[in-house]
């Protein structure tokens, strides 16, 4: 009998040492905003003491749940929330947020957003947030692109030309042209249109062509011309920078002039000399009983020919009295 209570003693003793090693040692799982750990402490131990073994310091506005006071004596899980300053954009607009713990989720249900058809945000909303995280509001366009002679229709969550255009692999060349221009933001349908511009200098032969002067010669009859020097056109080589927009001739710009055969202009003589007035064929009446002249001289005698016969016509005499008289010849 006494034998018997003995091994029923030692049996109770050896069992109470071993819960003792059974609940002294626990696993805890730390879940600090996102970040899960496990930890194996003593037991009974408390949420503070728990979180300085695992190296996790609150700052300022962090939340535990239980708080940090807690006695834990088994395995439990302790929730760290995180204080955060969160940059939130939604249609061009950035403003601050501050929240403590929670996803993107949680952010969009505090401001009160719905993401609208074709909007999307740049996280994960099931992404715990973090300090300093910028949550983007944005949407997906379709879109037409016209580039190197084919017509694409894509779908984009870019938000500019530029960006669109990077996507879908299409380089610029410096001089190349996009409508609308590459830093427009992108909008639901949007046609995007690519010019490709190349450029070339091109040589060509042309004439100049000669001016005509004119010169006055008083020997020949008013109004008469006569050409004194032929003109001829000259010779010059003309370069000029050609631009091409998707293989199109669109302007050409001289770039310099090479004169290789110098124009000879024409000359014209114009005569200016003045024909002789008409004679008339009525003389004067001669007065048969005027009284004899006094004595005269003659001041000027001036000759007039006749129209058709150049060897005919007749003189005009004036006097120093002031008397004309006419005199054929």
């Amino acid at each position: 009998m006494n034998r018997m209570k003995k091994i029923t003693v030692l049996g109770t003793a050896v069992l109470f040492m071993f819960g003792l090693c059974a609940c002294g040692k626990a696993t805890v799982r730390i879940n600090d905003n996102g970040t899960v750990t496990e930890i194996e402490s003593s037991m009974p131990s408390t949420v503070e003491k728990i979180l300085e073994e695992a190296e996790i310091v609150l700052k300022e506005g962090d939340e535990v749940r239980p708080s940090v006071d807690t006695k834990i004596s088994e395995e439990q899980e302790i929730v760290v929330s995180r204080r955060h300053t969160i940059k939130l954009t939604t249609d061009g607009t950035t403003k601050e947020v501050d929240m403590t713990g929670g996803t993107v989720s949680d952010l969009l249900e505090q401001e009160g957003i719905t993401l609208k058809e074709k909007q999307h945000v740049n996280y994960g909303l099931d992404e715990y947030l973090k300090d300093g995280m910028e949550v983007k509001l944005f949407y997906s366009y379709s879109i037409k692109i016209q580039c190197d002679g084919t017509t694409k229709t894509h779908e984009t969550e870019k938000e500019t030309v530029n960006d669109a255009l990077k996507e879908l692999g299409i380089t610029l060349g410096k001089d190349d042209r996009v409508t609308p221009a590459a830093s427009e933001p992108l909008k639901e349908d949007m046609e995007i249109v690519v010019n490709r511009v190349t450029f070339d200098t091109v040589v060509e032969t042309e004439e100049i062509e000669y001016e005509t002067s004119y010169e006055d010669d008083s020997s020949l009859p008013k109004g008469e011309e006569q050409v004194n020097t032929e003109g001829e056109n000259g010779v010059k080589e003309v370069s000029y920078k050609v631009t091409y927009v998707d293989g199109v001739e669109e302007s050409k710009e001289v770039e310099s002039e090479t004169v290789t055969k110098e124009p000879v202009n024409k000359v014209v003589i114009v005569g200016t000399k003045e024909e002789a007035p008409p004679v008339s064929e009525e003389m004067p009446p001669v007065n048969e009983e005027a009284p004899p002249a006094p004595e005269r001289t003659v001041i000027s005698k001036k000759a007039y020919y006749d129209c058709n016969d150049s060897s005919h016509g007749y003189y005009e005499i004036t006097y120093s009295d002031g008397s004309v008289e006419y005199e054929e010849f």
